[in-house]
């Protein structure tokens, strides 16, 4: 099982790529998305960041904020929940089905290294989870606020970013400090 996600989850990032490339040329806006070796691609404006669960049930928002709890541990950013969406640099939501049957699709808005991330948008694939344990579910929200935050995927497996990690591992931490080093 494990393979087929990891096929999964670089599917994945290679749709984000050519999605963000296909919109860039049409000019719709910025889209950043990032297969490189390092381990991010870019940042917020800030390490205090703000986010929004879309979601409305429960279980969905317990993951989330689980996530969220999971990274703010590490000490390096502060995610902090708001309560008017329009105002939040992270959305976070989940949605009956993406077109594809990916299990999440991540959006960015900026031109991303140093120069920044405007927003993010991260949207998890209910229909694609419906056989996920729970636990699945969980490391698939971490990993979705890992990318909205600017990290790269990892074939890394103790790395969030890998979908197969339960936390944020030293070297998301370190990742992380590096892509947040010149932001306050």
């Amino acid at each position: 099982m494990w393979k087929s996600r990891l096929k999964l989850h670089k599917i994945l990032i290679q749709a984000i790529a050519v999605l963000g490339v296909g919109l860039g040329l049409l000019g719709v806006g910025t889209v950043t998305a990032n297969a490189s070796s390092k381990g991010y691609y870019g940042c917020l404006q800030s390490r205090k960041i703000t986010y929004h669960i879309d979601s409305k049930s429960k279980h969905w928002k317990d993951n989330w904020n689980g996530a969220v709890k999971a990274w703010n541990k590490l000490h390096v950013i502060k995610l902090r929940s708001i309560k008017k969406a329009s105002k939040a640099d992270i959305r976070l939501t989940t949605v009956k089905n993406l077109k594809g049957n990916y299990e999440m699709m991540g959006y960015t808005n900026g031109p991303g290294g140093y120069f920044g991330i405007f927003s993010s948008k991260v949207k998890l694939n209910r229909k694609a989870m419906v056989n996920y344990t729970e636990q699945d579910k969980e490391r698939t929200a971490l990993m979705g606020v890992g990318y909205a935050v600017g990290l790269n995927y990892s074939d890394d497996k103790t790395s969030a970013l890998s979908g197969f990690a339960d936390k944020p591992s030293a070297k998301d931490k370190a990742n992380l400090k590096k892509a947040y080093k010149h932001v306050k």
